[in-house]
């Protein structure tokens, strides 16, 4: 099930827009829970209550809150989600590239030209789909945590507890995010993952430079590499760069 957001002022058009989705997804056995906005605000002050988006199709001449600034609030909350502008005749501006919008579509276009976009946009939904997350909790919160955005986790008396990168979105907790997995399981599960120590593994996407037994992260962090974990882990961190490059 993909869950997607449409917001237009125009009824009519988010008709259509259901009409493109199902003629573009093919024999593909796509499912679409559609969200339905008519202004900028009530998209926003919807947020609240999605925990979860796939796509947004946004008209950039909304009444209000323009697109640029209801995207902006959009991104607030959805970092990942594939974002399309879609417009009558109105050209980007540099605010709208700044929210990383996947396509731009003209209203102008004919079915198959909108039909064909729609299907590249269904690629990139599925392509973002497949990224692997991890749940994670917060007192009574239930979370979905990218693993490109845990930095390390460590032991914690029930599975691990997570750190994450500053500018995630389940960084807004701020107190310890909770996973019920243990070490052992993360590793196996995630090869991102790796042990630095006994009581904690590192993600090697955010290493900045391996100094001695001293392992220095993107944000700033120097975590310790016990001597136990240290001729594994340098060949799991070089092999990844070898990779990378």
């Amino acid at each position: 099930m993909y869950h997607v957001a449409v917001c237009d002022d125009d009824k009519v058009f988010i008709s259509y827009i259901r009409k493109i989705l199902s003629e573009a997804k093919g024999s593909n056995q796509y499912k679409f829970n559609i969200y339905e906005f008519y202004s900028g605000e009530e998209l926003v002050k919807g947020l609240d209550n999605i925990m979860h988006l796939d796509l947004l199709i946004l008209d950039m001449e909304l009444g209000g809150i323009d697109g640029d600034e209801t995207a902006r609030k959009f991104r607030e909350k959805f970092k990942d989600t594939v974002l399309v502008f879609c417009s009558g005749v109105r050209p980007p501006t540099v605010k709208s590239f700044k929210v990383t919008p996947y396509r731009y579509l003209l209203k102008s276009y004919s079915d198959k030209q909108f039909v064909c976009e729609m299907k590249e946009i269904l690629i990139e939904v599925v392509k973002k789909s497949k990224e692997e997350y991890i749940v994670g909790h917060y007192r009574n919160n239930v979370i979905r945590v990218n693993i490109q955005d845990i930095l390390y986790a460590e032991n914690a008396k029930r599975g691990s507890k997570i750190t994450v990168c500053s500018d995630c979105e389940a960084a807004k907790f701020e107190g310890q995010i909770l996973v019920d997995d243990k070490l052992d399981v993360l590793v196996a599960k995630y090869y991102e993952l790796a042990y630095a120590h006994s009581s904690y593994i590192i993600n090697i996407g955010h290493i900045e430079k391996i100094v001695n037994n001293e392992v220095y992260l993107d944000n700033d962090e120097c975590l310790s590499i016990s001597r136990t974990y240290q001729k594994e882990f340098r060949q799991i961190f070089t092999k990844s760069i070898a990779e990378k490059y």
